[in-house]
Formats: C-alpha cells, structure tokens, sequence
C-alpha cells in the first residue's frame, strides 16, 4: 500500500473529530490528510451521548504542546493486545506546536485502529482538568482510564485490568505502576491487597491518580461527578475521592502496567511551585464545597478526609522563611490542631509540624533545617 493510498484509508475511516464549542453535527470540509471527515463540533457537555454497549475501555489522553513526547505515548495504545471494544479519546488542549501532526503520524501506522481513535479539539488552552473533562464527555466505553501524554503503558494494561474488572465486577480496579524521576525507575506498590478507607488513604499519585485504575463510567454518570475546573495539579484526587465514596468493589491488582514520568523536585522553579500551590488549596476548597452539599450524614463521616485534604493542600507553603510559616499557620488554621491524627504522614514530620505551629516562629530555620528544605 503506497503512502497515498494509506492516507487516504484512514481519513475515510470513522475517526471522529469534537471541535467544543457549539452544538452542531454536521459534514463540513476539514483539512486532515487533505480530505473530509465527518465532524461533531460539541461545547464541553456532551454527558447525553449514549452509551456505546459495544465499547468496553475509553481511554483518555489529553495534550498540550507534547510533541517530543506523544509520539511513544500513542504508539504504546496502537499496541494494546486488546484490539476490539476499545477506543482512545485525544484530547488537543489548545496545542501551538506539531503535537497533532506528531500524533497523526503514529496513527497513520495503525488503519485498523481508526474506527476507535476521537479526537477533540479545544479552541484554546483549558488546563488539564477541562481537556480531561472534554475527554469524559465525549467518551462511549463501560470504563474509561486515563493515559497522559507524556507516559506509556504496557501493551497488555487494559486487557488485564478489564479481565479482572469483569471477573470481579468490580466498579474499580487498580495496579501499580513504574515510577520514572529521571533516570531512575521504581515500581509503586500498594501496601496492602484492599484498597484503604478514604478516610486512611495516602494524598499520592498511586491512590489517587486514575492512570493506573479501570473506573466504571456509570458511577460518574449516576451522581453527576465532574473534574473541578481550573486545576492542573490535584484534578484526579478531586474526581476519584468522590468515585471512592460510590464504588461498591475495588479491586487491586499487584502488578505494574503504567509508566508515569515524574519531574524531579530539583527542576521546580518557585513559580511552578507556586502554581501547584495554588491548585492544591483549589481542590481543597472545592472539596470542601461538595461535600457541604451532601447529605450531613455524608459529610460527617468523610470530616478526617476533608480536615486531612485541607492540611496537606498547604504543606508546600514550608518553603524555609518566616514568612511562609505564617501563612501555612493561617491557612486553614483548623486543621493544626489534629497534626497528630495524620496516621499517612510519616510521625517525624507530624512532630516537626506541630513544632512549626507551637513553637515561635523565631524557630523557623531550625525546623526547617530538621525538614531537610534549607
């Protein structure tokens, strides 16, 4: 097959485009390998769309300007094992560099994936929350996952978490995954073969994050669970933490399927730092929103989560000056006085803050020195 002749394959294919914003479907011409597709322009909400019975797994992928990196992301999905009841949802958040054409030239490889590959396009760039949002709303499957763009996934992730999800009827399955900081690699394990009570589980990217779980899309669908807009940082804690409260069966799994690329701290500048900061205490506040929503019983008994998610929004304000430790002691004030019953922060570090918020904060360098952050 010539390269024409295989580009021509593919844009006849079904793949769909979302462009998001108005409410429209219609065939219009479209510039994509230079010739028309059918193209569902959409705003965000596109919660009504049915249910695809014959699709199993979404998985979502949003992107932003990742052209050195998408290209090992895509080629990692065209290679599932799972070649039917699958699909990938792109999400171009708003892109100015080739990510696309990056992408595309992955895609171009695998004609015989074209039928589950969407591709939604934002206006311009929305943060992550809303590219992920865009992706849940467009999405048809049974369970959806998330894959980012600049990670990788075993070619076996998604056939192996949907045996277990099936065998189990699980509305959650979990696995570990490869940490990658750098030139280093580790695995992250779960401690323990159930996953904890919401109100015991660690605020990390292994418990919270939904690239490395199946979760099952009637459970958002049902109690309305959306992203909290505006957040880049903290957005999957915001969604699974309720999806947790909801699940009836979680199931883990002790094998590692998805690689997540970590930045190392060294390279956080203050700004970016500031920025994570900020979408930290973003979630936190629109946590605590939602639950003063629900029923007083609900919320009652998720308080030590509510308290424990507000106390650890702040902890990146310790950046070693006196200024920065008044702030941290005036932000939710409240939650200081149960240092102490933070069981998934290490006992070291409850002491070394309850210092912080008892001791003068003449001491500050001291803690600090002691908080290895000086």
């Amino acid at each position: 097959m010539t390269r024409k002749t295989l580009l021509t394959t593919f844009c006849r294919s079904s793949l769909t485009v979302y462009n998001t914003w108005d409410l429209s479907f219609r065939q219009v011409p479209f510039c994509f390998y230079g010739a028309e597709l059918k193209v569902l322009t959409g705003n965000r909400y596109l919660c009504n769309m049915d249910e695809n019975k014959d699709i199993r797994v979404s998985v979502i992928v949003p992107f932003y300007n990742a052209e050195e990196c998408i290209g090992r992301c895509a080629e990692s999905l065209m290679r599932q094992t799972m070649r039917n009841d699958i699909e990938f949802v792109f999400v171009n958040d708003g892109s100015t560099d080739d990510s696309e054409s990056r992408l595309n030239s992955i895609l171009e490889k695998y004609p015989e994936r074209m039928k589950q590959v969407r591709l939604v396009r934002r206006p311009k760039n929305g943060g992550l929350a809303a590219a992920r949002q865009d992706g849940l709303d467009a999405m048809s499957g049974q369970y959806f996952v998330y894959c980012d763009a600049d990670d990788w996934v075993e070619a076996d992730m998604y056939e192996s978490l949907l045996a277990v999800a099936d065998r189990e009827d699980a509305d959650v399955v979990c696995s570990s995954f490869f940490m990658e900081t750098g030139s280093k690699t580790s695995v992250l394990r779960f401690k323990t073969s159930r996953f904890p009570n919401l109100n015991d589980a660690p605020l990390d990217t292994l418990h919270f994050s939904i690239c490395n779980k199946l979760v099952r899309r009637q459970i958002i669908m049902e109690h309305g669970l959306r992203l909290f807009p505006n957040a880049n940082c903290w957005e999957d804690l915001g969604l699974f933490s309720r999806v947790l409260i909801f699940a009836k069966k979680v199931v883990i799994v002790d094998k590692a399927y998805y690689h997540y690329r970590r930045e190392p701290n060294a390279s956080m500048t203050t700004s970016k730092m500031e920025k994570v900061l900020h979408d930290h205490l973003l979630i936190a506040d629109e946590m605590e929103k939602w639950f003063d929503c629900q029923p007083p019983a609900l919320r009652q008994q998720y308080t030590p989560f509510i308290r424990f998610v507000r106390f650890t929004a702040k902890i990146k304000m310790l950046r070693g000056n006196k200024k920065d430790i008044v702030r941290w002691k005036n932000t939710y004030p409240e939650t200081n006085r149960h240092i102490m019953a933070y069981k998934n922060i290490p006992l070291h570090y409850r002491l070394l803050f309850f210092m912080a918020e008892n001791l003068p904060s003449g001491f500050w360098k001291t803690i600090f020195r002691l908080l290895g952050k000086s």
